[in-house]
């Protein structure tokens, strides 16, 4: 019986062995001389020490299982009887080992199956079970040796029932192959969802450019491992992108891809490829390794962009570009003693830079391959937006394209601006820096002005740029109007705060250069828009005021109070007949205005006379004292 059960589990195991090795590519041979000990009541009777020795070809399966059969010859000599026990046993064994450090291996292993025996002239046969352990020194991947403690169970019928136990210990000695060759290597893919956007060449410190697929080929597990990447002048350092603890063999890490980009890449005006190189500093078995694979990453032309996020625009302004800052110092110049003293210098500046830009022929393009109309609204679509200087130097552009060199142009001179790009038009907004109560001196209401957080700011429609600033300025709130209407989200991104996020890409222009508006028509384009913002926001106030002198009679408070609002309005020759009514009736502040239009005017033998004559009605006119003692001083010079 014995016999048969033998080879009818051998044959079992047998199977089960083979169906392992369509799953397992790695295989261990271990050999294990060991001692015998008898354990139990029974066996320490009849039994000396003895000894034994055992095969077993495991299959490895993910690292951790180990699966295989199992080949051992038993010889314990008699106690009573000359003649000594001979055991050999076969059958499965299923196992957990694992490497705890480098160089250590840990094997937990339970086996059992069919065995035959012969003892006191007898021979026999039943089932055994084992379990045992070890731990041993790898000395390579191939080869390791362990020590080795266990159990072993002869369970029998006859000749009496009692099973048969022993306590095994001895030195295994591990023997491991493969059947794939491996390279003795680690390999790298990179996968990118899409490729790098230039403009934004800054975040991917902090945002992965793709994920890379760390393979390792080595022939036994790695550790510590750690991967950099850099690709040349594409980059300014190299970065670290990762660490894993451990890889097993023929295991695999992902990684996400960081990179230090350098402004380098914003030569690509055309989509392209660049070379990198990872680095890849791992631990084999204790011993340090370094690996360095090259792999190609895909990038954009760096005026491509996605409409995620709409504070991205952001990058695309640089208030230091050459380009604009040669157009808005030009523009400045013109502007800087024909500057209004009662009006926003903020605004007159805008006028200029606006007026300026139109007249200079900057004008809407009608972009058939990405409409800002309809790319702004489907953040699949990959747009192409202009920088400034391409604006510029192009003479034309998108509605976005415009926007966004205004904006810089402003920006350059130290005027905050915001974007809001809406449906079907691109505003932006620039701060007058002042309170919604100084905005009561300077404009009829403020149904068209911007009030954020207490600041004043003017929106300017880049659908209209043709129709000049006050159409665009209204128009702009129109648009503005009707979103807010519609619960439509309106996006409004101050440029200086997204800055933080997204910062300015340092762009150096190749193209054509802008070339300069004429000065005079320039100038005539905003005393224009000068008189159309004066008659809208100024008429209704000065007429009330008329009025009021016809109603009422002329008074000294009215007069001045005329002679402020044509002041504010730019009118000085109006303003001072207004005052020299005030002063006729000894109004000391009518004749400080007085003075101080006269200096304004450079006329200070006349201001002289104005300060000193309100020092006569109020002799403690502070104002008049200040304004008296600069006078005098411009006279002395």
């Amino acid at each position: 019986m014995g016999d048969s059960r033998l080879k009818v589990l051998l044959l079992n195991c047998s199977l089960l062995f083979c169906a392992s090795h369509v799953f397992s590519l790695d295989f261990t041979i271990r050999v294990t001389p060991e001692i015998v000990i008898p354990s139990d009541p029974f066996t320490v009777q009849n039994f000396s020490l003895g000894a034994s020795a055992s095969v077993n070809i495991d299959s490895e399966l993910f690292n951790l299982l180990s699966v295989g059969p199992e080949l051992g010859y038993y010889f314990v000599p008699a106690l009573n009887l000359g003649k000594p026990m001979q055991i050999t046993a076969g059958g499965i064994g299923l196992g957990l080992f694992f490497y705890p450090v480098s160089r250590m291996k840990l094997q937990i292993t339970g086996s059992g199956g069919a065995y035959e025996s012969s003892w006191d002239g007898n021979a026999y046969g039943d089932l055994w079970w084992k379990v045992h352990a070890d731990a041993g020194f790898r000395f390579s991947p191939s080869f390791a040796l362990s020590l080795d403690a266990g159990y072993v169970n002869f369970n029998h019928q006859a000749p009496d029932p009692n099973p048969y136990s022993f306590i095994t210990a001895g030195l295994t000695a591990h023997v491991s192959f493969t059947t794939v060759k491996l390279s003795g290597n680690v390999e790298v893919k990179l996968k990118q969802d899409e490729p790098v956007f230039p403009l934004f060449f800054s975040v991917y410190k902090q945002n992965s450019v793709g994920t890379l697929t760390i393979a390792n080929n080595e022939s036994a597990e790695i550790r510590n491992v750690s991967v950099s990447f850099r690709a040349e002048a594409y980059t300014a350092s190299q970065m670290l992108c990762g660490n894993a603890d451990l890889i097993q063999k023929r295991g695999s890490a992902e990684i996400p891809l960081y990179a230090d980009f350098s402004e380098a890449i914003l030569n690509f005006t055309e989509n392209g490829k660049i070379p990198g190189e990872v680095t890849i500093n791992y631990e084999l078995l204790g011993s340090k390794r370094l690996v360095k694979k090259t792999l190609v990453v895909n990038v954009y032309n760096r005026n491509a962009v996605r409409w995620t996020d709409t504070s991205v625009l952001a990058s695309y302004i640089s208030p230091t570009a050459p380009e604009v800052l040669d157009y808005s110092k030009y523009i400045v110049g013109i502007s800087r003693d024909r500057l209004r003293t009662g009006l926003n210098r903020n605004m007159q500046f805008a006028m200029y830079i606006l007026e300026g830009l139109k007249v200079g022929g900057v004008s809407y393009s009608g972009d058939t391959e990405t409409p800002y109309i309809k790319f702004h609204k489907d953040p699949a679509l990959l747009d192409y937006i202009q920088y400034p200087f391409q604006t510029l130097a192009f003479h034309a552009g998108d509605y976005d394209d415009l926007g966004l060199l205004f904006a810089a142009s402003l920006e350059s001179v130290g005027i905050r601006s915001a974007i809001i790009p809406l449906d079907n038009d691109f505003v932006v907004a620039f701060s007058l820096g002042i309170t919604s109560s100084d905005a009561e001196n300077l404009f009829n209401g403020t149904e068209n002005l911007l009030t954020i957080a207490d600041e004043i700011w003017i929106p300017l429609s880049f659908s209209t740029l043709r129709e000049g600033f006050i159409n665009s300025w209204y128009n702009a709130m129109n648009g503005l109007n009707a979103a807010f209407g519609a619960n439509q989200d309106i996006n409004f991104i101050i440029l200086q705060e997204t800055w933080k996020t997204y910062p300015p890409a340092s762009i150096k222009g190749t193209e054509a250069k802008f070339e300069k508006p004429l000065e005079e028509s320039v100038v005539r384009s905003v005393e224009a828009d000068l008189m159309r913002y004066i008659s809208a926001e100024f008429g209704p106030k000065i007429l009330a005021v008329q009025d009021n002198i016809k109603t009422s009679g002329g008074s000294a408070q009215l007069y001045n109070q005329l002679g402020l609002l044509y002041v504010r309005a730019g009118m000085y020759t109006e303003a001072k007949g207004e005052y020299k009514k005030a002063a006729a009736l000894k109004s000391a502040t009518a004749m400080v205005n007085l003075g101080n239009i006269s200096v304004l005017e450079k006329d200070y033998k006349s201001a002289v006379s104005w300060f000193t004559e309100a020092l006569a009605q109020q002799s403690d006119n502070k104002a008049a004292l200040n304004g008296l003692e600069r006078a005098q001083g411009e006279l002395a010079q």
